[in-house]
C-alpha cells in the first residue's frame, strides 16, 4: 500500500512537470510565431520618403529596391502591436527588445516575455515567478 501511494505521488509530480514543460514550450512557439509575423510586417514597411524617392521602382541600378530603416521597422512593429492588442496579452512582461535592420533589406525583431508554469508543485516551485523566454526572427523584404 505504501509503495502504491509513493508511486502515485511520483507519477503526479511527473505529470505536473511534463504538463508545465509542454506549456512553456508551446508559449515559446507562440512567441516565435509572433516574432515571425512582426518581422514579415516590418520587412514590408517602407517609409514614404523611400517609396517615392527618385528612381525607386524604376529599374535604376543605383537604387536597389526600397531600403528599410530602423525607424520604419520599429514603427511597423509598434503599429502591428497597437492594431492587434490581443497578440501579446498572453504573456507577462512582454517586450520588444529590438526591431531594426542591418542591411536595409532585412527586418530583425527580438522579443521577450515571461511565462508561468501551468501547474505548480513543490518540484516546480523555483519557477513560480515565471520563466523568461526570448525569440527573434529575421525577414527579408523584396
Amino acid at each position: 500500500m505504501i509503495l502504491t501511494i509513493g508511486f502515485v505521488v511520483v507519477a503526479l509530480l511527473l505529470i505536473t512537470v511534463v504538463v508545465s514543460a509542454a506549456g512553456v514550450h508551446l508559449e515559446r512557439k507562440r512567441l516565435l510565431a509572433l516574432a515571425d509575423v512582426l518581422a514579415l510586417e516590418a520587412a514590408d514597411a517602407v517609409s514614404d520618403d523611400r517609396y517615392f524617392a527618385p528612381g525607386a521602382g524604376q529599374g535604376d541600378p543605383d537604387v536597389e529596391g526600397l531600403p528599410l530603416t530602423d525607424g520604419s521597422v520599429r514603427a511597423a512593429v509598434d503599429a502591428y502591436l497597437r492594431d492587434n492588442p490581443d497578440a501579446a496579452t498572453a504573456w507577462d512582461d512582454f517586450a520588444v527588445l529590438s526591431a531594426s535592420t542591418t542591411d536595409g533589406r532585412s527586418a530583425h525583431v527580438h522579443l521577450a516575455a515571461v511565462v508561468r508554469p501551468v501547474l505548480l508543485s513543490w518540484v516546480l516551485a523555483p519557477w513560480q515567478d515565471g520563466i523568461a523566454l526570448e525569440a527573434e526572427s529575421v525577414a527579408r523584404g523584396s
